[in-house]
């Protein structure tokens, strides 16, 4: 087998790339029921495996900047607990870009958002919070501190595989 040439190199990170930009569509919001029409920023959501064996994996939603986007930090959200849904709370309470009107079925865009600022990235931890999941029944009573660190490891390594800008 020949040395790789210039060719094969790029013709592999095109594939690579095609591959997690593809990814990264499928999980493209396009429209949440009850969202206003103004958004003038892309969000998506979806579920990074983080066990295969145990069936486990954590549900993330991420939210970008609505302007340039790819100068922005990433700001990593995990609400406290475990057990508190970063999402339920944490996007819907507190730093995400909607709130949720008084008829309980519409948002408005939050003016103090922190994605005006930033790129935020709010994960569903430990799994059996929120929307994250195991198949494996005793994960949700044998969980702890460790298997909570390697399962948000393995999610960010997913995740920036699927979001590598």
């Amino acid at each position: 087998m020949g040395k790789p040439t210039m060719i094969n190199i790029v013709g592999f990170l095109f594939l690579f790339c095609s591959v997690s930009f593809a990814n990264q569509e499928n999980d493209r919001v396009i429209h949440l029921p009850g969202q206003p029409e103004n958004v003038n920023f892309e969000h998506y959501s979806g579920y990074v495996t983080v066990n295969e064996t145990a069936g486990r994996a954590l549900f993330y939603w991420f939210i970008e900047s609505p302007s340039n986007p790819e100068s922005k930090p990433l700001v990593l959200w995990l609400n406290g607990g475990p057990g508190c849904s970063s999402i339920g709370y944490g996007a819907a309470e507190e730093i995400g870009p909607f709130r949720i009107n008084s008829d309980g079925k519409t948002l408005y865009l939050n003016p103090y958002a922190w994605n005006k600022l930033a790129n935020l990235l709010f994960l569903e931890s430990p799994a059996g919070v929120g929307f994250s999941y195991s198949n494996t029944t005793s994960d949700i009573y044998t969980g702890g501190d460790n298997k909570t660190a390697e399962d948000n490891y393995r999610f960010l390594e997913g995740w920036f595989n699927r979001f590598p800008q």
